[in-house]
């Protein structure tokens, strides 16, 4: 039984931290540090002085916050305390009319949040070094691509419309310097496979999930990440959820009656990567192809369609990475989905 909630508001060089106390009903002391080693230490002999209570008596809880967040959530984590990490817009949407905006009033806020709904904790586990690595890895790939992309446009369209000397030497320095990102985003995703068939949980999974078709390297190793190797998701719907390619109702009394529709809080890089890998299946497998086809000849809408493939596709992975089998077209009969 938890009796003190520590919430903890990161930035980028300090954090702040707020105590509440079950005896009091209230916050009983508040703090700032230092984002970094002796912040951390500071802070656990801060916490230890003031609330005198056992390791087993006490939950941390702060908004998930990428990079900010994580060397305090694993230092806690290596010492023994229990940390809950939750998204900044479920720390909004429970915290009512706020008028006031500081760094010390939204610790406060955490810590009351992690004491009212202490009984939806999920305590935070550190991820594999290999995922860890292979998630810089894919954020880095994404910012070669993207820098691809404006050069490569940029160059072409002035190729197009220009012809001076200056603009010939802008389109041929953009041509070896796209040569070059080339080569960085083909080395990044060798660095990416080697990673993966370096820890052999992820090396089978990876196998798994690549074969499913329409599945390549990167949407596999996206998906590898965003699911901690399949531990943080335990069923497709939820996943599919995350993803944001599952279909809401959207309808009120008399008067509200929408359209079904996906929501838009969604991990919405993997839906853009799960577009493309819907694209390519329905281009190579055959009984999406079918499907497809069919779906567009009633009319259906493009989008909605490869929603719908989207969603068959989320289903074959977690099937056989549930029942550790290599995709097969009689295989996953079963788990198709009636649109």
């Amino acid at each position: 039984m938890k009796k003190v909630f520590i919430g903890i508001d990161f930035s980028k060089l300090k954090f702040d931290a707020a105590i509440y106390s079950v005896d009091t009903k209230a916050i009983v002391a508040t703090e700032v540090f230092d984002n970094e080693q002796s912040g951390y230490v500071d802070f656990l002999q801060w916490v230890k002085a003031t609330t005198r209570c056992q390791k087993s008596g006490l939950l941390f809880c702060g908004e998930h916050t990428g990079y900010y967040s994580g060397n305090l959530s694993v230092f806690l984590y290596e010492s023994g305390y229990d940390m809950w990490l939750v998204s900044g817009l479920e720390i909004k949407l429970t915290q009512g009319i706020k008028r006031t905006k500081t760094d010390r009033v939204d610790a406060c806020k955490i810590a009351e949040h992690a004491y009212r709904y202490q009984d939806k904790v999920v305590l935070f586990q550190p991820v594999c070094k290999s995922l860890d690595e292979i998630r810089e890895l894919l954020s880095y790939r994404e910012r070669l691509v993207e820098t691809r992309k404006v050069l490569t446009t940029s160059a072409k369209e002035m190729k197009r419309v220009k012809d001076n000397a200056s603009c010939d030497y802008i389109y041929r320095d953009s041509i070896e310097y796209i040569k070059t990102l080339n080569a960085s985003v083909r080395d990044c995703e060798k660095r990416i496979e080697a990673l993966l068939k370096q820890d052999i949980s992820l090396k089978t999974n990876y196998k798994l999930v690549s074969s499913v078709v329409g599945i390549g390297l990167v949407n596999a190793a996206l998906i590898l990440v965003a699911t901690d190797n399949f531990t943080k998701f335990d069923n497709p719907r939820k996943f599919g959820c995350y993803c944001g390619v599952v279909p809401f109702e959207h309808s009120s009394g008399t008067s509200v009656r929408g359209k079904t529709r996906v929501s838009k809080m969604a991990n919405k890089h993997l839906k853009t990567k799960l577009t493309l890998a819907a694209q390519n299946a329905v281009r190579f497998d055959p009984d999406l192809k079918e499907y497809y086809q069919r779906k567009r000849s009633e009319g259906k809408n493009n989008w909605l369609v490869l929603n719908n493939v989207k969603n068959k596709l989320i289903h074959r992975i977690f099937a056989v990475v549930r029942d550790g089998q290599m995709y097969e077209k009689q295989y996953v009969h079963p788990l198709k989905q009636v649109a």
